[in-house]
């Protein structure tokens, strides 16, 4: 084995070897089996059911978003504050089991609104918050940083495997209402392995670099991370929301084919999370992020040529590249610029992806019933390159001086 696969493998195996990392692995994995049973149906769900048009559809979004951006920033700087972390998970787990269920038994589009609105708070970003504070931590881990995270991110595309696939077998036998129902009683499941899994004393030895020396406020270079990945992920939040459309409505294929093509992206990023992770330790973390978005622009372009089937499944594997640089290595990238304030940073990149529903439903419902829907996507284009252009010419602070 040459050097350079056996420093690729081990930053795998301290992954499944140790405790910590292993722990927020399998969270990570059930929160994506129930992520991904049903949210790429939501918008199907919201028209098949709720008769929504096609903007409403999308505008289920934008509650989950601005809830999201306004709890999740002050919460992430109070667990930065008080070195823990855990506390703030459970009570995300346990606010997304009790907004998902009652989503099975309601047919008012108003009530979808406030339900999802309260799912806004979400786990992932202290997961990972959590994960940083671990590989801080163990001294071992930290040259490997890009691999453990895209590893463990991983886990997440795991759960998107089998989440969609599972999620049409549930529509086609059961219906939304017993999708719904199955995608809360996950959500308790991870609450339930956290509150056995994860000690509360390793939590505290992990995050209490970070107590009390956290500094008040949201340094600027965040901000402008926020902003910029705001436009990154605009273009994912719009895929998660048409594509499905486009895939029913305009090619006139089953809600099964949707699952389908989702779970390809999914099955890929297995093999693109940890080399992505791996190849930005070796060529730098922007480097190999600006590459990443550069390719999303040209996703959206071939997206938009109103291709076939088999044209999409094809796109559905560059796009699990795509995401190992958007949805981990960027990660990483946000992380490194705030050190001492990791649960906001890690938040200020998460709240971009919930808060890019509202930009992309809004200028997508807007569009969507005045354009052929494929053509749609060249907007989604326009925002990579927005986003692309940023990163390139960001002022960045290194982060030793933000020790």
């Amino acid at each position: 084995m040459s050097k350079t696969e056996n420093s690729f493998v081990s930053g795998i195996k301290i992954v499944f070897t140790d405790r910590d990392f292993r722990t927020i692995f399998i969270s990570l994995f059930i929160i994506g089996l129930s992520v991904g049973g049903f949210m790429p149906y939501l918008t199907v769900w919201a028209t098949n059911t709720l008769h929504a048009t096609s903007f409403q559809a999308g505008f289920l979004f934008v509650p989950m978003s601005i809830i999201g951006l306004i709890v999740s920033f002050y919460l992430a700087s109070l667990s930065d504050k008080w070195g823990k972390r855990k506390p703030f998970i459970i009570w995300a787990l346990l606010i997304g089991t009790i907004s998902r269920v009652p989503l099975a038994f309601t047919h008012s589009y108003t009530i979808a609104l406030i339900l999802l609105a309260i799912g806004g708070f979400n786990a992932f970003s202290f997961f990972f918050a959590l994960l940083n504070d671990f590989i801080v931590k163990k001294q071992e881990s930290k040259s490997q940083a890009g691999t453990i995270t895209g590893t463990v991110r991983m886990a997440f595309s795991q759960g998107y495997i089998f989440g969609p696939m599972l999620g049409a077998l549930i529509i086609d036998h059961g219906g939304y209402t017993l999708l719904f129902l199955l995608s809360g009683l996950l959500s308790l499941a991870t609450l339930g392995w956290v509150l056995f899994a994860l000690k509360e004393d390793s939590m505290l030895q992990t995050s209490a670099h970070a107590s009390s020396k956290a500094p008040a406020g949201i340094p600027s270079v965040l901000i402008a991370v926020f902003v910029a990945a705001l436009f990154i992920f605009a273009g994912d939040s719009g895929r998660s929301m048409y594509l499905p459309l486009y895939i029913t409505d305009k090619l006139k294929q089953s809600v099964s084919i949707v699952g389908i093509l989702f779970t390809v992206t999914s099955v890929f990023e297995l093999v693109f999370m940890p080399l992505g992770g791996y190849f930005s330790d070796k060529i730098g973390v922007k480097r190999f992020f600006v590459i990443g978005i550069a390719c999303q622009v040209l996703y959206f372009v071939l997206t938009s040529l109103h291709l076939p089937l088999s044209g999409l499944i094809a796109l559905q594997v560059f796009y699990a590249f795509i995401l190992s640089a958007t949805m981990g290595v960027g990660m990483v990238y946000a992380q490194s610029l705030a050190p001492r304030q990791i649960g906001l940073a890690t938040t200020a990149y998460m709240t971009a992806i919930q808060t890019s529903a509202v930009v992309s439903s809004l200028v997508m419902g807007s569009l969507v019933s005045v354009i052929p829907l494929p053509s749609t996507f060249y907007i989604l284009a326009v925002f990579a390159v927005v986003s692309g252009v940023m990163f390139l010419f960001m002022k960045q602070k290194p982060a030793e001086e933000m020790s």
